[in-house]
């Protein structure tokens, strides 16, 4: 299964709900990129993305509440996914599915 197109995700913080996409583009069986995009912030890269199987793990900057690097992994199981987010002590559940394709 190919993780090429737009993920739409929610991960549970302690300062409540934040949604986000993945727009990601898989290359071959390890190797993806992609940009994520979280409510009101403009698109980053992913940082240093590594692709397993069905297991995406990345980095992310986060500047609201507060600045910090984030640690994502997520796995992918058909049109679902689910994960977590560790930025610091702070763990975050992450859950989402893939976005309806524009044909749809």
């Amino acid at each position: 299964m190919s993780l090429t197109g737009t993920w739409q995700l929610s991960i549970a913080t302690p300062v409540g709900d934040r949604r986000f996409e993945l727009d990601l583009v898989q290359h071959g069986p390890d190797q993806i990129s992609g940009v994520s995009r979280y409510e009101q912030e403009e698109a980053q890269e992913l940082t240093e993305p590594q692709l397993s199987g069905n297991k995406l793990t990345w980095k992310t900057a986060i500047t609201q509440p507060i600045k910090v690097t984030a640690t994502m992994e997520l796995t992918f199981d058909g049109d679902s996914v689910s994960g977590t987010a560790k930025a610091g002590i702070f763990p975050a559940k992450i859950v989402g599915q893939r976005a309806p394709s524009a044909a749809e």
